[in-house]
């Protein structure tokens, strides 16, 4: 059975004379992985086709032979796209103002693992047993407005400035680790899960419970791509519409059955002793005591040495950042989607390691690594740490949970705290602090969030607490760009 099923196509939709728009819908490296991607030209201005074709190019030269884990080197595809691009557009003054938005993703369906890359309003949805979850955010202010709960979905489709853009694809040179210009991130992609990329073409005409209708059907991709292509038309077409979809049919592995403990064989450290001797029986049956004693006692002896060199083994194995921790108590299972490729204890993610290694650092400050971050319990922040800066853009606090989606950052620390580059979501407080607790927020925005910062003086919370706050939020100053 093939562990893939992907589709694609772009339609220039009732209004346009021309399409702006590509895609890429193809595996890549195995049958198990394909590399997909929705590409927007921008089309207020010449040239806008040209650019998307670029950006399809340069990403599927790039991505054509594997070098190095899948979101670095997607990452990278899209900075050698804006890069191809802006060099083109500098050297042609009549394409001087072509630039594209982009979403691109390599999924793999025998790892369960999904890698994106987005620039822009184009989007990536996952739809998992009914619940259709948008995985990017939109690079416009109407869409950052709707992210937040600002508006709702039919008031940012109807809004007349949907169609401003606060970040492009090919307006000028970039470098990987620039600030503000991609959002990446990875995740899991399980058995039957199903994909989806478009152009807001798409997303502009239809809503999310009428995308959700049609997945819901029992027809092949090929045919759910036509039928939301269709609908968008239905609604007016007003712009190129691209649809690209993809589907996990790898069958759901089942559940190990875990033997009863008593049923268990342990390895026994050799000895040189000869194993005793079975001891022989009454005539009722029973073992005599003093033999069945002594057989009991070689057994407990060889499963004690069994488990110390199973401790040993795993003492070994263990990363050595994960002593001193820097959270009392058990520390949060954090989900860290820009780079999880390591093999990780169960209980202790390598975000977690990044903390304990700040706790031990000499300026200490920690500089997260990702633009997702998922809390299954709120991340404790105790004595040592004082500095925290979000990935290049905004490191996005989001629960992995939303029944545990009650506090985000927990402050013990007594004086100054500097938090920067963040963006709390979707938790009922952002930030509990202790009394003496001083923060200084620099580009900190809290999203769907009661209360965002509050203090706890023993058992009691006061909301009005003595904070010294000191806000330096900055507007967003990326250039605007009708479409």
């Amino acid at each position: 059975m093939n562990p893939f099923l992907i589709a694609g196509q772009t339609d220039v939709g009732q209004r346009r004379k021309n399409n702006q728009d590509t895609f890429i819908c193809s595996t890549i490296w195995s049958e198990s992985s394909a590399l997909l991607a929705a590409i927007d030209g921008v089309g207020g201005y010449a040239g806008g086709d040209r650019a998307a074709a670029i950006a399809k190019e340069s990403i599927e030269q790039y991505m054509a032979t594997p070098n190095g884990d899948p979101l670095s080197m997607l990452r990278e595809a899209v900075v050698f796209a804006n890069n191809q691009i802006n060099t083109q557009r500098e050297q042609n003054l009549q394409l001087a103002q072509m630039c594209c938005v982009l979403t691109t993703a390599v999924a793999d369906s025998r790892t369960q693992k999904l890698y994106f890359v987005h620039v822009g309003d184009t989007r990536l949805y996952r739809y998992r047993r009914g619940v259709l979850e948008k995985l990017t955010h939109d690079h416009s202010m109407v869409g950052v407005r709707e992210d937040a709960n600002e508006l709702t979905e039919a008031e940012a489709m109807q809004h007349p400035r949907r169609n401003e853009i606060l970040r492009e694809v090919g307006s000028m040179a970039h470098r990987v680790d620039d600030p503000d210009f991609l959002e990446s991130g990875e995740t899991d992609f399980l058995p039957g899960d199903l994909l989806l990329l478009c152009s807001d073409g798409l997303t502009d005409m239809i809503t999310q419970a009428q995308i959700r209708s049609v997945l819901d059907q029992n027809l092949s991709l090929e045919k759910q791509v036509t039928e939301l292509i269709g609908l968008a038309n239905k609604q007016g077409g007003n712009d190129n519409i691209t649809v690209v979809l993809a589907r996990n049919t790898t069958p759901a592995t089942p559940q190990p059955v875990v033997a009863n403990s008593t049923d268990q064989t342990l390895p026994l450290k050799p000895s040189s002793k000869p194993a005793p001797a079975i001891s022989p029986k009454t005539t009722s049956g029973k073992t005599e005591p003093a033999k069945r004693g002594l057989t009991g006692f070689w057994i407990l002896i060889g499963l004690v040495l069994a488990g110390t060199i199973a401790g040993l083994v795993w003492y070994q194995n263990q990363g050595p950042s994960q002593s001193d921790p820097l959270v009392s108590g058990s520390p949060p299972t954090v989900s860290d989607p820009a780079d999880s490729t390591q093999a990780i204890a169960p209980t202790v993610s390598r975000f977690d390691s990044l903390l304990q290694t700040a706790y031990r650092s000499s300026n200490h400050r920690l500089t997260l690594p990702a633009d997702t971050v998922r809390l299954t319990q709120p991340l404790l922040l105790t004595d040592s740490l004082q500095n925290i800066v979000g990935a290049t853009g905004l490191t996005v606090f989001v629960p992995a949970d939303t029944a545990q989606a009650q506090v985000a950052l927990r402050i013990t620390r007594s004086g100054p705290v500097a938090l920067q580059n963040l963006v709390i979501s979707g938790f009922k407080t952002g930030i509990e602090t202790s009394p003496g607790t001083r923060l200084h927020l620099s580009k900190v925005s809290f999203r769907n969030v009661s209360q965002p910062v509050q203090a706890v003086i023993g058992q009691e919370t006061f909301r009005d607490a003595v904070i010294v706050v000191t806000l330096q939020n900055q507007t967003d100053s990326s250039k605007t760009r009708p479409r």
